[in-house]
């Protein structure tokens, strides 16, 4: 991944973390099909390894771990799958 691919994925986990998932579908509409892919994978990659890391901070306890903000991530990303391919 080059430089701006990093960044488009920064400034998309940005507007998601503002909880702006209309203005994330309009950034993903100005960006090439490929560059948006790009994007949704880094930041879906991204999210993954910090699941991990909130589960391997747990030691064992599961059941107070709150995992509501990766599904709420996981969501988020799947619909703006869906609008590319719309």
């Amino acid at each position: 991944m080059n430089a701006d691919d990093d960044q488009r994925a920064d400034d998309l986990e940005r507007v998601l973390d503002e909880g702006a998932l209309p203005r994330a579908a309009k950034m993903l509409g100005k960006w090439s099909s490929s560059h948006a892919q790009v994007a949704l994978k880094e930041v879906q990659a991204r999210s993954d390894a910090h699941r991990r890391s909130a589960r391997s901070g747990s030691e064992g306890d599961e059941a107070a771990l709150d995992l509501s903000q990766f599904v709420r991530r996981d969501e988020e990303l799947s619909s703006l799958r869906e609008t590319l391919v719309a």
